[in-house]
């Protein structure tokens, strides 16, 4: 996976709380890390006698292989890793030592823009200084960009505030157990760290998913599809090996469901990841074509909760962005006014049919927690809580 987003999203911290929660991974940065450092080293020992030591993804063999600071390597050693991220292995032939070494690990990169700020208006290689080569070995392409959203950044500061209280050394009693004003939207509670641990490992272990009565047919339809259209419209690099992605991404589907076999809904899972990180590749204006379709491919493994719930926060984005683009030139635009954005009772529903949630289930979204941390209801208008509501 190759995460490519804007500075100040917590890309290394990310990678950092990856690194906590695998049995095995190795963590480093891409302006330190050298091919050999990556890969293995011919050196002497102190008895003079040439010696072979593993690098980082040697060392994370079985595991994960984290690098920060992709696009800050040189190509040389990126063409370095070539041989790993294809093979899964690293063939030595130095000093008359001639090896071949084990590198079966999952590689987890971030990068930053080239101008430091991602540009929607064009294609993902034009945004990445990295060539075809190495971004056709990476099964999953994800962007992250820092769009102005005033529920969402209130809701960030107030936690980092809140966490500062917390965390500070002479904290009272009553500082420590100060929460933010905007708790996080869940169904219930997070998992712990330990366990979410365990259960990975044990889910990597012990589960060996087999591919039963799957739709071949529709994978190879898919990638004949999507191919073609990469080579109209540009984007990342569809290759074979993108076949082999797939599949990885179905079993890995079955693993963290610790099932036996892979079933369709499996591969629509990897299906929709594929193609979305395809459509995130392209320029914005080719995405929504791209979008609608490949639409018969999209069969989302989220809830229908899920769904609503993003919808809902999406409307209201667009909405406030909307609303913000036709103030005045140099009309404070810090806050936005609450009667201005809402949406009625009737919007709502309508929005919830068009995803084919009706009668009790969208009352039961309705009544849930999860919405009312985030909604509210005043009359027959919606409001989204926080951004100075």
């Amino acid at each position: 996976m190759l995460v490519v987003g804007d500075p100040g999203l917590a890309k290394s911290q990310f990678l950092k709380y990856i690194e906590q929660t695998s049995q095995r991974a190795v963590y480093t940065s891409g302006k330190g890390a050298s091919a050999v450092g990556l890969t293995a080293a011919v050196t002497r020992d102190e008895h003079g006698e040439w010696v072979l030591e593993g690098g980082a993804m040697v060392l994370a063999d079985n595991g994960l292989c984290l690098i920060d600071e992709f696009d800050k390597m040189n190509d040389a050693d990126r063409t370095s890793i070539h041989e790993a991220m294809e093979q899964q292995t690293i063939s030595i032939s130095k000093a008359g030592i001639v090896a071949t070494l084990q590198a079966r690990c999952a590689v987890i990169a971030v990068a930053n823009p080239v101008d430091g700020c991602y540009d929607p208006s064009q294609p993902f290689n034009k945004n990445v200084d990295l060539g075809d080569p190495i971004l056709s070995r990476f099964d999953i392409l994800y962007v992250l960009r820092d769009e102005a959203d005033s529920a969402q950044d209130e809701r960030l500061a107030d936690h980092v505030v809140c966490s500062h209280i917390r965390s500070h050394p002479t904290a009272t009693p009553d500082e420590q157990a100060i929460k933010p004003k905007h708790q996080q939207s869940a169904y219930s509670d997070p998992i712990d760290q330990e366990l979410l641990k365990k259960y990975i490992h044990f889910a990597r272990e012990n589960v060996k998913p087999v591919l039963a009565e799957v739709d071949k047919e529709k994978i190879s339809q898919f990638y004949s599809d999507v191919r073609q259209e990469a080579f109209r419209s540009g984007g990342a690099p569809m290759t074979v090996r993108h076949i082999d992605g797939m599949i990885r991404l179905a079993e890995a589907s079955a693993k963290i469901e610790l099932r036996a076999y892979v079933t369709a809904k499996d591969v629509d899972h990897a299906i929709a990841l594929m193609l979305d990180s395809f459509i995130q590749s392209q320029k914005h204006s080719v995405a929504e074509e791209l979008r609608v379709k490949f639409q018969r491919y999209i069969k989302s493994p989220s809830t229908e909760a899920d769904l609503a719930h993003a919808a809902l926060h999406r409307i209201f984005h667009e909405k406030e962005q909307a609303d913000r683009l036709r103030r005045p030139a140099g009309e404070d635009i810090s806050s936005v006014e609450e009667d201005n954005i809402f949406l009625e009772k009737s919007q709502v529903a309508k929005e919830l049919e068009r995803l084919g949630i009706s009668g009790s289930d969208s009352e039961d979204y309705l009544q849930s927690k999860r919405f009312k941390m985030d909604f509210r209801f005043e009359g027959q208008k919606l409001y989204r809580n926080g951004a100075g509501h």
